[in-house]
């Protein structure tokens, strides 16, 4: 990767997964089998590819049961675990992982162990000096389910349009990359990243700069789009073999 410093990959793994009931009442949702594959391998078989230095796990629920399936690496790259006592919200998770790990330093890639979407790095790194946050965005045709960005022409992010809006647009695909620096001096210990930090950026004096992805998104929080998953990577995988 060409970028001066390493990147950790922060993934966030700790939520409950209440609306997929009883699948995940024994496994936590990124541990979910998709055609035949825990879904979170997917995840980190990306961040293998992108050259990440270290994946750290951000866990909570259950999470013996991720910590018991990957050990302390995936395909040689090193794994080590932020832990929450309780859920601690996507922003919490990632203060937490920062102070556990003393990550202050890092170039962090914080991404979704419940989503998979596929973005380029090494471009991602190539916008950071610009920018204090670039997040990974996707075009759909319904947006409904996620809310949307505002992306002036510049590619900065203005904004954010609500979810249960039914419309086409760029929503935010969950994957951002920053210094964690920006997040070290927190006070905050639970909040949503998506809220405090990007829905309220402006009133911070937080830029974000859009990276637009044009791969196939999907997130397994509902059923349907878990059936969603399983189809599309039972056709990937034997496309890929």
């Amino acid at each position: 990767m060409d970028t001066d410093g390493e990147v950790v990959a922060v993934v966030l793994c700790g939520g409950l997964g209440t609306r997929l009931g009883a699948m995940t009442q024994t496994q936590p949702k990124p541990m979910m089998n998709v055609a035949g594959r825990p879904f979170i391998e997917r995840v980190l078989d990306n961040l293998v590819e992108q050259e990440v230095s270290k994946i750290v796990l951000a866990v909570s629920y259950l999470r013996e049961v991720i910590q018991g399936h990957f050990g302390s690496s995936y395909r040689g790259i090193p794994i080590e675990y932020s832990v929450e006592d309780q859920p601690l919200g996507t922003g919490g998770a990632i203060v937490n992982a920062v102070r556990q790990l003393s990550l202050e330093q890092s170039h962090l890639l914080v991404v979704n162990g419940d989503s998979y979407c596929e973005f380029d790095l090494n471009s991602m790194v190539k916008q950071l000096p610009d920018t204090d946050i670039v997040m990974v965005t996707k075009y759909l045709h319904d947006t409904g389910r996620y809310g949307s960005a505002q992306i002036d022409p510049e590619g900065t992010i203005t904004g954010f349009v609500e979810k249960k809006q039914s419309r086409s647009g760029y929503i935010n695909a969950g994957i951002y990359l920053l210094n964690a620096s920006l997040l070290a001096a927190c006070s905050l210990e639970k909040f949503s990243f998506e809220v405090t930090f990007l829905e309220e950026a402006a009133s911070r004096n937080i830029n974000i700069i859009a990276h637009i992805s044009d791969s196939y998104f999907i997130d397994i929080g509902v059923v349907d789009d878990y059936m969603l998953a399983n189809e599309y990577f039972k056709q990937h995988d034997s496309i890929a073999h």
